[in-house]
């Protein structure tokens, strides 16, 4: 059995369109269901909140705002669930909304609380999917983008995979949307301030993180011991490709370190910035 952490972005339940791509959500609830089916431990880790609230509320004038984006969060953050819930009942699979703050995740007893829920839904058989609480979280408290909130989640639970979804095949010697030279660079045996210099960037509007964010959860995931893996979820049957299959895909970054004691993964993430974290 083994335990998988799945980030998805909003980029990829999309396809690059404003609206939340049910086909494409469809598939990637299709991929879980089997590799759960098949004995592992899966947790999604799923960003689009904001994009279901402004669909929801038809699209209203982009705004910069911080309590516009929570609005759109709160309304879209039930509209998300309820997607993924119906998708789910389709493979007879429970599903729990799980919603994190660096908080959580970073004071001591909320830690263990979160933990042990976690854990709870796993041996439960349940498929928790997480998202950040961006109703409530201030600049203080805020992880600031879902792929370092995944990193952090599978340093908690000792996850033996963090997955990484996004539109991009993984990483590359160059960007490969201004470089047609550019090569997907296969595996990493150690992220440096090399890696950060390649990965450039910023992510999409309707997302909040690039490249550059997915190398800081990486290398806090592989100080952890949880290998990493940065794909795209526009491959067809990635997961079932990655796990079933046994076919290399994407950027695979290899752990720096076996799985650190409890006490030890939690000052890992505790009081961290992305930016402090960055081996420079």
């Amino acid at each position: 059995m083994t335990r998988i952490i799945v980030k998805v972005g909003t980029s990829t339940l999309t396809g690059g369109t404003p609206r939340l791509n049910r086909p494409r959500i469809l598939e990637l609830v299709s991929q879980l269901s089997q590799l759960h089916q098949a004995g592992h431990e899966v947790i999604l880790v799923s960003s689009g909140a904001q994009a279901a609230g402004r669909e929801r509320l038809n699209f209203p004038d982009y705004n910069k705002s911080v309590p516009f984006k929570q609005m759109l969060s709160a309304v879209g953050q039930g509209q998300l669930m309820h997607l993924y819930s119906q998708l789910f009942d389709l493979y007879d699979q429970t599903v729990a909304q799980v919603l994190l703050t660096r908080d959580d995740l970073s004071e001591r007893g909320r830690y263990l609380n979160a933990r042990d829920t976690l854990d709870m839904l796993l041996t439960e058989r349940i498929i928790p999917i997480i998202n950040e609480n961006d109703t409530v979280a201030t600049n203080e408290i805020r992880v600031g983008d879902n792929d370092n909130l995944s990193a952090m989640v599978a340093s908690v639970l000792e996850a033996d995979f963090l997955v990484i979804l996004t539109d991009q095949k993984g990483l590359f010697t160059a960007d490969p949307r201004k470089d047609p030279s550019a090569q997907l660079i296969a595996q990493v045996a150690r992220i440096d301030a090399n890696t950060f210099a390649i990965a450039g960037g910023a992510g999409t509007k309707m997302g909040t993180g690039g490249m550059t964010t997915k190398i800081e959860a990486a290398q806090l995931a592989t100080r952890s011991g949880v290998t990493t893996i940065i794909a795209s979820g526009n491959e067809q049957n990635v997961l079932i490709r990655l796990f079933i299959q046994n076919e290399a895909i994407g950027t695979r970054f290899l752990p720096t370190s076996t799985h650190l004691e409890g006490r030890k993964r939690w000052m890992l993430t505790d009081g961290c910035s992305p930016t402090d974290r960055k081996v420079r």
